[in-house]
C-alpha cells in the first residue's frame, strides 16, 4: 500500500514538473531549417525538392507575437541544371494557443519581399534581370518549452510570390512563382522575464480565493481569466449583498471593476468595466433599482496583489461592491 501511494505521488509530482513552467514576455530570437517542396504546377520552371533556412527577431506579448524573418530557400532545377533561389524579408504575427502545459501549438502568417533568382538553368548562364515579388506565408506549428527561456519548435509553411520572369540573350524566357510547402524546426530564445506559473486546474477545481478582509457592508466577487461570466461562487455572493441592501435601506450601490495584468492596459480597462456592468445586471435582476447602482472599471491600475505586466493573478479579476 506504502509502494503504491509513493508511486502514485512520484507520478503527480512528474506530472506537474512538465506540466507547470514559466511564461517570458519579451524580446527573442529564433533561427529554423528544413525541407522546401516547390509547387510546380502550371510553371514553365520546374524545381526539386530543397532546403530552406532562416532567422527572426520578435517580441512576445504572452499571448500574440510579432517578429521580423529573414530566410532562404534554394531548389535544383528539374533535368536543366543549375538552381532556383528566393531570398525573403518577412514581418510575421504569431497566436500562441496556451495549453497550460509545456506544449504551445500556435498559428501565424506574415507578409514581406522577396528576390528570385535563377543561376546556370539549362544554357542561360547569365540573366540579365532580377525579380523582386510581394510574397505571403500561412504558418502553423507547435513549440516545446525545453527552459523558461528556451524552446524547440516544428512548423509548416505554404510560401507564395508573385510570378517572375527571366530573359537571357539568346535564350528563351524563363518564368515560375516561389510557391512551395515547407516543413521547418528550430529553437527559440526569450531575453524577457519570467512569469511564475500557476498550478495546474486550480482555478477550475477551486473556488476563488479568500479575499481580504471586508470593510462593513462591502463585498468582492471573482472572475476568471479574461471572462465577465458570473460563477456560481459570485452569484451566491451578489445575491447576499442584494438582501443586504434591502434590509439596510441602502440608496447607492458602488460597483467597481478590476482586472490583471495579463493583457494590454487599454483592454484591461474596457475588461474592468465589463465586469462592473455583468455584476449591476444581476442585482437589477435581483430587483434593485438600475438608478441605485453605479458602477465604474479601474482596469488593472487597483490591484490586491501586485504583479509584474503580463501576470494572470486571480485575486486582481474581481468586482468590489460596496453598500
Amino acid at each position: 500500500m506504502r509502494m503504491t501511494t509513493g508511486l502514485v505521488s512520484a507520478a503527480a509530482l512528474a506530472l506537474f514538473c512538465t506540466a507547470a513552467h514559466a511564461e517570458r514576455v519579451g524580446p527573442y530570437v529564433s533561427v529554423f531549417g528544413g525541407y522546401t517542396n516547390p509547387w510546380n504546377d502550371k510553371n514553365s520552371l520546374n524545381l526539386d525538392d530543397g532546403f530552406g533556412l532562416g532567422a527572426a527577431v520578435g517580441y512576445d506579448f504572452g499571448w500574440p507575437r510579432i517578429e521580423g524573418e529573414v530566410s532562404y530557400q534554394r531548389s535544383s532545377a528539374k533535368g536543366r541544371g543549375g538552381h532556383f533561389g528566393v531570398l525573403a524579408a518577412m514581418l510575421n504575427a504569431y497566436l500562441d494557443i496556451e495549453t497550460g502545459t509545456r506544449i504551445t501549438p500556435y498559428v501565424g502568417g506574415g507578409v514581406g519581399v522577396a528576390r528570385l533568382h535563377a543561376d546556370d538553368i539549362g544554357n542561360v548562364t547569365s540573366l540579365t534581370d532580377s525579380n523582386y515579388e510581394i510574397a505571403w506565408q500561412a504558418i502553423g506549428g507547435v513549440k516545446f518549452a525545453v527552459t523558461d527561456a528556451l524552446a524547440l519548435f516544428v512548423d509548416y509553411r505554404f510560401f507564395d510570390t508573385g510570378l517572375a520572369r527571366f530573359t537571357d540573350a539568346g535564350a528563351p524566357r524563363l518564368k515560375t512563382d516561389a510557391t512551395s510547402h515547407n516543413v521547418f524546426a528550430g529553437l527559440s530564445y526569450n531575453f524577457g522575464s519570467s512569469q511564475p506559473p500557476a498550478p495546474p486546474m486550480v482555478e477550475a477545481v477551486t473556488p476563488p480565493p479568500t479575499p481580504a478582509p471586508e470593510l462593513a457592508r462591502s463585498y468582492i466577487v471573482f472572475f476568471d481569466w479574461n471572462s465577465t461570466a458570473i460563477t456560481p461562487e459570485a452569484d451566491a455572493i451578489i445575491h447576499d449583498a442584494a438582501n443586504a441592501a434591502s434590509s439596510l435601506g441602502v440608496a447607492r450601490i458602488e460597483l467597481t471593476g478590476h482586472a490583471d495584468r495579463s493583457g494590454s492596459a487599454a483592454y484591461n480597462q474596457k475588461l474592468s468595466v465589463r465586469r462592473a456592468e455583468a455584476v449591476k445586471a444581476v442585482l437589477v435582476g435581483l430587483g434593485v433599482a438600475p438608478e441605485q447602482i453605479t458602477t465604474v472599471g479601474k482596469g488593472e491600475t487597483a490591484p490586491l496583489v501586485p504583479t509584474p505586466d503580463g501576470v494572470r493573478e486571480p485575486q486582481n479579476r474581481r468586482v468590489e461592491i460596496v453598500l
